[in-house]
């Protein structure tokens, strides 16, 4: 069986095990059980949604390849796995909804009052042209000059003094922010993968107690 031969295969297999995921586990969205094809109604093909669904499934078909010919999965490769099959539903379910199904919502909703952090000027840009209303600020790098060292052990002393100015200037502005806004709750979005996002959470959560979500969870 050739490669595109198992990617269809792939592909089966993973509309069903999203199936069982829609009907299995109160935190997963469900639709009625008595919803089916039939139930359809006129509408237009989101093509994008649909590409996006099958290019997550085709990045999920490497492990077929890897982990063959037993495919078992450590834990950290099965939340790989499943955080790519879940990705996939979430964009079927939009491609669905343009037919008539509705889906319960299970991305992450951004507040109006609450203080957002983020680590690069791309993601505020991102954020505030979805979403114009909310507050976000970003830190450009990190919040504190030694976790600079994490990511690149061999930074020079003179880099790291302007570092160092950037960060108290960063520093500030939240808690500028933090006076002004009075939000609810500080949050720090997170890209897993990304040391820095990571470094970034853990100096917020000690200096004004925040909390993170995973950018995995926003409708980006």
């Amino acid at each position: 069986m050739d490669r595109m031969e198992n990617s269809k295969v792939l592909i089966k297999k993973a509309i069903s095990a999203i199936h069982t995921l829609n009907t299995r586990g109160r935190s997963i969205p469900a639709v009625e059980s008595s919803v089916s094809y039939r139930d359809a109604k006129s509408g237009k093909i989101n093509v994008k949604e649909f590409k996006n669904a099958i290019y997550t499934l085709i990045e999920a078909d490497d492990f077929l390849y890897r982990k063959a010919p037993h495919h078992k999965l450590d834990d950290n490769e099965a939340k790989e796995f499943c955080k790519l099959i879940f990705k996939c539903k979430r964009h079927l379910d939009k491609v669905l909804e343009e037919f008539g199904f509705k889906f319960q919502e299970e991305e992450v909703k951004l507040k109006g009052d609450v203080l957002y952090i983020v680590s690069s000027k791309k993601l505020l840009r991102s954020l505030k042209s979805k979403m114009p209303e909310i507050n976000v600020v970003s830190t450009d790098g990190v919040l504190h000059p030694e976790d600079m060292k994490v990511i690149r052990p061999d930074i020079n002393e003179k880099a790291l003094k302007g570092i160092s100015k950037k960060c108290e200037i960063v520093k500030n502005q939240i808690n500028r922010l933090i006076d002004m806004l009075k939000p609810s709750e500080v949050v720090v979005i997170v890209d897993e993968n990304n040391k820095g996002d990571q470094l970034v959470y853990l100096r917020a959560k000690e200096l004004y107690g925040a909390k993170k979500i995973n950018i995995e969870d926003l409708d980006l």
